[in-house]
């Protein structure tokens, strides 16, 4: 999913639009990129001896992105702003405020 997110970048034919998406994104980007800019040998090797598990959770991360694009295509903004609300509030669950980050 990491790597996605930086190849999704990289690949961005429109560089002012991928320049500015860079510098927008600033530390996230750098947070959210890192596993993806890990040592390639060892996420194939995750890959190829968790092939189910990886598998599993590529097809329901691709579920969400596609339930959120259809929310953006189809002007459906109470329904993205209530997904936004179910991440926010998860994302409180897993990391509360005030808890110093992983080093």
């Amino acid at each position: 999913m990491s790597a996605a997110l930086i190849l999704a970048n990289a690949q961005e034919a429109n560089e002012p639009i991928r320049r500015l998406a860079q510098q927008l994104a600033s530390s996230g980007f750098r947070d959210t990129s890192r596993v993806g800019g890990g040592n390639p040998e060892l996420g194939r090797m995750m890959a190829e001896y968790n092939r189910a598990a990886v598998r599993h959770c590529l097809i329901h991360y691709r579920a969400i992105l596609d339930d959120l694009i259809r929310q953006v295509e189809q002007e459906n903004w109470e329904q993205l702003q209530t997904a936004l609300e179910q991440a926010q509030a998860y994302r409180e669950q897993v990391y509360p405020s005030g808890t110093p980050p992983v080093v």
